[in-house]
């Protein structure tokens, strides 16, 4: 009979343990399909009591176990968004249960007797990134990615094209996680022509780990472009212009179902705009001053388009195709009048006019295949990517210059040059991705990534030479031509191990990449008339990149992260020719081919609190780095020109502090304020060029800048918003830049339950966005300032489709979600 017992209860035991059950699943923001982490999750019975609880991870996952037979409610709760609930039983035999995404609405508020208009929090404070959400930004509505990168804390984007990140331009910029065929050479002009309103976010991380690329010391800057899963078609039409003749119109559509995803987007932009440059220049040595001011014209026109295509093959299998094209054309003039003289008396000798006018085309075409297969109840999965992209780029620039003599006899010579170039680059990228949630608390992630890249640059130049009435034929100057090979081959793999234990997260990682860079510059009597070329440059470099990142909850609304990567920066293609161009007549400006990669170790203490309506992120970081690249000025002693290139200069250190601070007021006022502070220090140093030593004193400053972002939402479906800046005074080598204030306002009103909004901007109110540089050296002074027109902007944008469907006659509140969770996840597991 004690025998019978015991393998009875034994029997009991068994089957109770057999009968346990379990759920996960993902947290999204229905919004953009954006991870949710920490949210809570609560497993309720029939009688609304708690039976488990859990917190949802950076990615959104949870996962709970040891449910017993029998019918349960799960609930999600997040601050700011709205109760996700789902109905589950478990059985013996279904025991297990899984949603692979549950869509969480954010909470829109009304106020009593007022209409108000909800507005979506505009920044989230992520684990390793901060997530910036745009389509609220109404200072950049008509704009394009360069207006919407200006109103992102921390990034500053200056009129000659330079993006920085906490005052730092070695960054990455990356279009959907990948660089998309940007490099540093064509960013600019690409993110000048993508239309504002097609972007959903953006994302800048600061402290990327070894999963990602190493390059850009300061981050990434990675821009998501719009893309929606909502069940059924939908889409919106833009149509904007500003005050000084540019326009712009767009429009979008998607269609996604539980087989297939499609979108397409197509944008025409007609841009212009003005602005103006001005130089002293003093040269110590000769006693002798040339000044520059100058104004610019700047049209253009460009087309963007992007298609896309998803089938859900199966469950477990997505193939994804994407392209993108931008068609672009762009007609720009400037006038610059050049005075020289004596310092003694400054009294002008001579002058020059340089009239430049610009035609050029630019062509990039990107295409993308994905395949994404996912394992064992989604626990793990391998991603597969193969993209292409080209960029072509044709420029014809002609410059008419006018000589004037004015001491010790007046006389007048001409002269005029056409310079074209064609730029040609190419690149593939090859990716393999393996991610295995091992079990709750481990995860591993794995992966290789090829990238291919290859550039033609060829560059003629025609003139006149000099001429005082009847203008002769132009003919080939040979000494300007140039024709410029860059090819950059990088192989990278990368392991990364998650851990968490409890309140302690842990995630380290090792990425190793070798890469060989290959470099020639012809001239024309290398081209044309076979003489002996020894101008190539051949390098290899292999290097580790480790990355540690370590957090702590010490609530479940308080977090302590401490990072550590090591980041790189490589000289790109224009800084690596030897080519040199005399486009400023008052410098001549020429790259360094030996040049080599510049390192940085990267350290970061991060500290979030949130709060019901307030989020603080306070987040410190220092960074010093060897092999600085560092852009240096020096006057030639024999020839008596200016000279600009680039040299691995010195070593250089930056720590800083970054405060961020959200508040929600009063329901209808959402502040966001950013300071960051940081100290830098660059070395002295004494080089070798041409012959001559070039000396540079150390440079350290303290330097700050500030942004509040202040967005209202009004009665009658309007809302405001404000964008400050402040930038102090910043150290730069052989000198400083001067600090700088800005503002923006917009205004936005919706009709027809926001069928149809109205949006005007305001760029730089007070016309007080400028750039302005000092420099010197042992036997020169400069002093040189850019700006651009303050611009404002009207844009109107209709959307269409299902995109807010209205609830039927006794369908729960809940039910519309779970319908689209049903279509895009084909059910629940």
């Amino acid at each position: 009979m004690q025998r019978l017992t015991i393998f009875f209860l034994l029997l009991c035991a068994t089957l109770n343990a057999v009968a346990q059950g379990s759920v996960k699943g993902r947290a999204l923001d229905k919004q953009n399909d954006e991870a949710l982490p920490f949210v809570d999750v609560r497993v309720e019975n029939a009688a609304g009591k708690l039976v488990a609880g859990a917190t949802t991870d950076s990615e959104g996952r949870f996962n709970i176990t040891g449910l017993k037979e029998g019918p349960y409610r799960l609930r999600l709760s997040y601050m700011g968004y709205a109760d996700a609930t789902r109905q589950l039983n478990v059985t013996r035999q279904k025991p297990h249960h899984h949603f692979p995404a549950v869509y969480m609405n954010e909470n829109a508020k009304e106020l009593r007797e007022v209409q108000v208009t909800g507005q979506r929090s505009q920044m989230k404070l992520e684990v390793d990134r901060k997530t910036f959400t745009v389509d609220e930004v109404l200072a950049a509505a008509g704009g394009s990615v360069s207006d919407l990168l200006e109103n992102i804390p921390s990034i500053e984007v200056t009129t000659d094209g330079e993006i920085s990140l906490r005052g730092n331009s070695s960054v990455e910029v990356w279009i959907n996680g990948k660089a998309s065929g940007l490099t540093t050479d064509n960013r600019y002009e690409i993110l000048q022509q993508i239309p504002a309103e097609s972007i959903e976010r953006i994302e800048v991380i600061d402290n990327p780990s070894a999963k990602y690329s190493p390059e850009g010391s300061a981050g990434i800057i990675n821009i998501v472009l719009k893309r929606d899963r909502r069940a059924g078609y939908y889409g919106s039409l833009q149509a904007g212009a500003n005050q000084q003749g540019g326009w712009n119109a767009s429009g979008n559509i998607n269609y996604t179902s539980g087989l297939l995803d499609a979108f397409a987007n197509v944008g025409y932009r007609q841009r212009r705009g003005g602005g103006g440059n001005e130089a002293e220049q003093n040269h110590l040595n000769t006693q002798t001053y040339q000044d520059m001011q100058g104004d610019n014209d700047r049209k253009g026109a460009s087309l963007f388009t992007r298609a896309g295509l998803t089938w859900h093959a199966s469950q477990w299998i997505d193939v994804a195709l994407t392209g993108m094209t931008l068609q672009g054309k762009r007609d720009n003039s400037n006038t610059t009048l050049y005075r020289m003289g004596h310092l003694s008396n400054h009294v002008d000798t001579a002058l020059q006019e340089r009239r430049t006018t610009g035609d050029g085309r630019n062509r990039m075409y990107y295409a993308e295949l994905n395949y994404d297969q996912r394992f064992g109840r989604d626990t793990h999965k391998l991603t597969a990517t193969l993209s292409y992209n080209r960029w072509n780029s044709d420029d014809d620039n002609t410059y008419r210059d006018t000589h004037r003599l004015l001491s010790p006899t007046t006389s007048t010579m001409s002269d005029r040059q056409w310079r074209p170039m064609y730029i040609r680059n190419r690149n593939w990228e090859a990716k393999l991705e393996y991610e295995n949630q091992i079990s709750e608390q481990w995860k591993l992630e794995a992966g290789y990534n090829g990238r291919f890249s290859h550039e033609n640059t060829p560059q003629e130049a025609w003139a006149t030479g000099p001429y005082q009435q009847e203008e002769p034929p132009m003919l080939e100057d040979t000494a300007y031509y140039n024709r410029f090979v860059y090819d950059m081959d990088v192989h990278a793999a990368y392991a990364t191990v998650n851990a968490k234990m409890g309140r302690f997260g842990l995630m380290a990682g090792l990425r190793g990449e070798w890469w060989k860079v290959h470099t020639e510059s012809y001239d024309w009597e290398n081209e044309y008339r076979q003489k002996p070329y020894n101008g190539t440059f051949d390098k290899s470099y292999f290097q580790l990149f480790p990355s540690l990142f370590l957090s702590y909850e010490l609530t479940k609304s308080t977090q302590l992260q401490l990072n550590y990567t090591r980041r790189l920066r490589r000289p790109w293609g224009g800084q690596l020719n030897s080519f040199r161009n005399t486009r400023d007549a008052s410098i001549v400006e020429f790259g360094n081919p030996l040049l080599t990669p510049e390192f940085t170790n990267s350290f970061s203490l991060n500290f979030l609190k949130t709060w019901d309506e307030h989020t603080l992120s306070i987040g410190t970081y220092y960074r010093p780095s060897t092999d600085v690249m560092q852009r240096i000025r020096y006057r030639n002693q024999a020839d008596g020109l200016m000279y600009l290139t680039q040299e691995n200069v010195a070593r250089s250190q930056r720590a800083g502090g970054e405060l961020i601070i959200k508040n929600k007021l009063w329901r209808i006022l959402d502040l966001t304020t950013t300071l960051n502070a940081y100290y830098y220090k660059v070395d002295d140093f004494a080089y070798q060029i041409q012959g001559q030593t070039v000396t540079g004193e150390a440079q350290e400053s303290f330097s700050w800048d500030a942004r509040l972002l202040a967005s209202a939402i009004l009665p009658y479906a309007f809302s405001i918003q404000a964008t400050g800046n402040y930038r102090s005074r910043q150290a730069i080598t052989q000198g400083h830049r001067e600090p700088n204030a800005s503002l923006d306002l917009g205004l936005r009103k919706t009709f027809f339950n926001k069928a149809l909004a109205v949006a005007v901007n305001w760029r730089d109110v007070f016309r007080t966005r400028h750039w302005e540089n000092y420099t010197s050296g042992p036997d020169f002074t400069r002093h040189q300032k850019n700006w651009r027109d303050p611009r404002l902007n009207i844009q109107l944008t209709w959307n269409f489709g299902n995109m807010t469907r209205k609830q039927k006659p006794g369908e729960a509140p809940q039910q519309e979600e779970n319908d689209m969770q049903q279509q895009y996840n084909g059910g629940e597991e």
